[in-house]
């Protein structure tokens, strides 16, 4: 954590990392076929949620179902283990 007042500059060159991973990618053209049966099974999964309900609640419960927030100190520690600090 660094105190108030102060810049964090390697927070902000990653997220000028991804900004320019997105802007590269936005670049090229990409040419998608519609696979029906992909297509089709998307739209048979969706439909039960098709009733006009916000779901957003829902979802984001179902998502933390399949994958719980990291702990602060398990966050802690996979950041000073990836940056060779651990």
């Amino acid at each position: 954590m660094i105190g108030p007042g102060l810049v964090n500059f390697r927070k902000r060159q990653k997220a000028a990392e991804v900004i320019e991973d997105i802007k590269r990618w936005q670049l090229t053209p990409y040419s998608l076929n519609v696979v029906p049966s992909v297509a089709s099974f998307i739209e048979d999964s969706l439909r039960p949620f098709d009733d006009g309900r916000d779901l957003s609640d829902y979802f984001w419960n179902l998502s933390l179902d399949r994958e719980p927030r990291e702990r602060e100190d398990e966050k802690m520690a996979r950041l000073l283990q990836e940056s060779g600090f651990l």
